[in-house]
């Protein structure tokens, strides 16, 4: 299922009201201006037209509920589209967060317990 089919009804509900999407904190949201909460804007002010490139890519995307993710699943995290997605362990999804192991261990190899929060993750296309 894609976001879009997903979130059909939010975003004909906002479309409706003659508004664009914004996805803040994982919720998707109409469009207020507040560019450097939402998901969709890359902080650039020579690419402001970028958010609604960003906001077709995520509609066009899988959704994931990453609630029911289990735990040491492989998946890719990164904080920054300028930056290339890091192969991770996924630990939680708490607060609209998702976590995973430091240092690429597992729940299983992790001596210590610790987590990083990534602002993007996906599930890779394989575990290659």
């Amino acid at each position: 299922m894609l976001n879009r089919e997903k979130y059909a009804e939010e975003i004909m509900d906002i479309a409706c009201e003659g508004g664009n999407i914004a996805l803040i904190n994982g919720k998707l949201e109409k469009c207020r201006g507040v560019c450097d909460k939402c998901d969709f804007c890359d902080n650039d002010i020579r690419n402001a037209g970028r958010c609604r490139e960003k906001a077709k890519e995520w509609a066009n995307s899988q959704y994931v509920d990453w609630s029911e993710v289990p735990v040491d699943t492989p998946i890719l995290v990164r904080d920054s589209e300028l930056f290339a997605w890091s192969k991770e362990h996924f630990a939680k999804y708490e607060d609209e967060t998702v976590y995973t192991w430091d240092y690429g261990k597992t729940s299983w190899s992790t001596y210590d317990g610790k987590m990083s929060s990534y602002k993007y993750a996906m599930l890779p296309e394989s575990e290659d």
